[in-house]
């Protein structure tokens, strides 16, 4: 036989009245329907109906993605703002910073993987042909595939496939360099060490979402582009490269702008953030080569 005190009467429950009962969760006596120590609500007969059921689950979703709509809608159509809104303690109605960088995250590898346009995972033939260390890492690769014993017609496939995982796990690494680069611009604000990183979380979410979105929708507008003035096709990621990054510039420049504040030179040393990206990313870029090719072989 149940516990009178442990489960109230449906009524009782119901009613919200205060009669005394035992907290399941920790054990506490109350009177109230919350548990005063650890917040446990009270068990109600319409907790247990499937009609309740089906309510806490709509509850939880709405509850969700309504905090995923206003966290995204703010970080593309308001710079800042949810670095801002996390500084200033505003947190309930967002998406907590790690989460928003790991959804977007997530969205861009999906849409790269789908459309098959690659930005950070790149294959082993650009790897060692059109990348700014190309040279390097074609002697490296040659030297550890022959004292494996594998050739290069053997390895690709291999590395191909490695590579868009690696690179997903290892795409995290580029957090600390962007929160040092606030952190640099930024002396003097006077803004705590977590803003910074907060701010890159938030930075790096904005831009692989523009790389994703954008990159597919450029590339043939570029490409007709390109064909009826005459230019050769090789032109064609180094000017969409530097189109999205003057995007992300403006983004930089605004969102500098909302959490560090300065007049119109410090925003502009700001947007300068983008700049020190490109030598960030080769380096990424290089280091998931290197990831792979040694964890693969």
């Amino acid at each position: 036989m149940a516990d009178p005190q442990q489960t109230p009467a449906p009524n009782e429950a119901e009613r919200g009245g205060s009669t005394r009962w035992t907290c399941q969760t920790c054990g506490a006596a109350a009177n109230m329907d919350y548990c005063g120590v650890c917040g446990e609500r009270r068990l109600s007969s319409r907790d247990l109906s499937v009609l309740a059921l089906l309510g806490q689950v709509f509850e939880s979703i709405t509850n969700v993605d309504g905090r995923a709509f206003r966290s995204f809608r703010a970080l593309l159509l308001q710079p800042g703002e949810l670095t801002l809104a996390f500084l200033e303690g505003r947190r309930k109605q967002y998406l907590a910073p790690f989460q928003v960088f790991l959804i977007a995250n997530v969205v861009f590898f999906f849409l790269q993987s789908l459309l098959g346009f690659q930005a950070l995972s790149n294959t082993f033939a650009s790897h060692v042909e059109k990348q700014v260390y190309s040279p390097r890492a074609l002697r490296i690769a040659a030297e550890r595939l022959e004292k494996v014993g594998l050739t290069r017609e053997a390895y690709e496939p291999v590395f191909d496939s490695a590579v868009d995982v690696n690179a997903k796990a290892l795409v995290v690494l580029l957090v600390p360099p962007c929160a040092l680069l606030a952190w640099l611009i930024s002396l003097g604000r006077g803004r705590p060490g977590g803003v910074h990183w907060v701010f890159a979380l938030h930075f790096l979410a904005f831009w692989l979402l523009v790389f994703s979105a954008l990159a597919p929708l450029l590339a043939p507008i570029l490409g007709i582009s390109l064909a009826l003035a005459g230019l050769s096709e090789r032109w064609l990621d180094p000017i969409a490269s530097w189109l999205l990054m003057g995007l992300s510039a403006v983004w930089v420049y605004r969102a500098f702008g909302r959490v560090y504040g300065g007049g119109f030179a410090r925003r502009l040393l700001g947007a300068a953030f983008i700049a020190f990206l490109i030598p960030v990313i080769r380096v990424y870029r290089l280091a998931v080569f290197l990831f792979t090719l040694y964890t693969t072989t």
